[in-house]
């Protein structure tokens, strides 16, 4: 199954991509192999590969400017026919990341201009049945989370920055990102339904109040790991979890074959790819 009206809820900026060998010590110079300009943010990066699935879907978060980089990525958005309606646009500039990618496919991040941001309510949340959100913006909505009724919409959150005390249905996060105290409490407590601790070396494990599973994608060699995790939420809000052990080794699939390609997967790839992914119950 999939769902059939999907809200990507997070940042909305251009990247920068830089291609270089290796993060100089401080005071060292950087000379970039190779560059480009593409829209991104977690709001982004969710919805065009749900789009590539054709799938209704739509973003909202942080405001952009009405300056070249904000009209830039309005129509990137229009092209690919992304909703983005609700969008909103302001006289700040527009807020920018730039992400330093080395030779090993890592990447460091400096995201630029947020703090003089609006973001979005969500009002129309109604009008969808599956929201992704992500870490960057959800002290924005954190309230609004708490006093919706969210019962007929599942809710996927990309990562973790503020303590979770409001429902959400699946968790996808960084072993860097929590502690296994914390994965404990928001299972036991009930805010979070599931939770996928992801690694970039290591098998990634799927937890619930059931137990652990371990999931180990194929090993591919990581050209570029920026929106890896991003497509896994994506994966995930899109698709839901009526088969959870099924959904959950394709969205690890997707994830594997985004950093090892650097290209949208399509379902079909996503589905040969998923197939060499071990299960391991713990």
């Amino acid at each position: 199954m999939n769902y059939k009206k999907v809200l990507c809820y997070g940042t909305i900026n251009p990247d920068l991509m830089y291609f270089i060998d290796e993060i100089p010590e401080v005071g060292g110079d950087i000379r970039s192999k190779d560059y480009k300009i593409r829209a991104g943010g977690t709001a982004i990066n969710c919805a065009e590969n749900i789009n590539n699935w054709n799938i209704d879907t739509s973003i909202m978060g942080n405001s952009i400017g009405r300056d070249p980089l904000g009209d830039y990525l309005l129509t990137y958005l229009k092209n690919n026919k992304i909703g983005h309606e609700d969008i909103i646009l302001n006289d700040h500039l527009t807020p920018t990341c730039s992400i330093y990618i080395d030779s090993d496919g890592e990447r460091t991040i400096i995201s630029s201009g947020y703090e003089n941001c609006e973001w979005n309510s969500l009002s129309e949340i109604e009008n969808f049945d599956s929201l992704i959100i992500d870490r960057y913006s959800i002290k924005y909505i954190k309230e609004e989370l708490k006093k919706k009724d969210l019962t007929k919409v599942f809710v996927t959150q990309a990562g973790y920055d503020e303590k979770i005390d409001y429902k959400i249905d699946f968790l996808v996060v960084s072993k860097d990102e929590i502690d296994v105290v914390e994965a404990n409490r928001l299972l036991n407590e009930d805010f979070v339904n599931w939770i996928l601790l992801t690694s970039s070396n290591l098998p990634a494990r799927l937890l619930s109040k059931d137990g652990v599973i371990e999931i180990v994608p194929p090993d591919f060699k990581t050209i570029n790991s920026t929106g890896a995790g991003d497509i896994t939420a994506a994966y995930i809000g899109a698709f839901g979890i009526e088969d959870v052990i099924e959904t959950t080794k394709n969205a690890c699939a997707a994830g594997a074959l985004l950093a090892g390609t650097s290209t949208f997967p399509s379902l079909t790839k996503i589905k040969e790819v998923s197939e060499l992914v071990e299960i391991n119950p713990r």
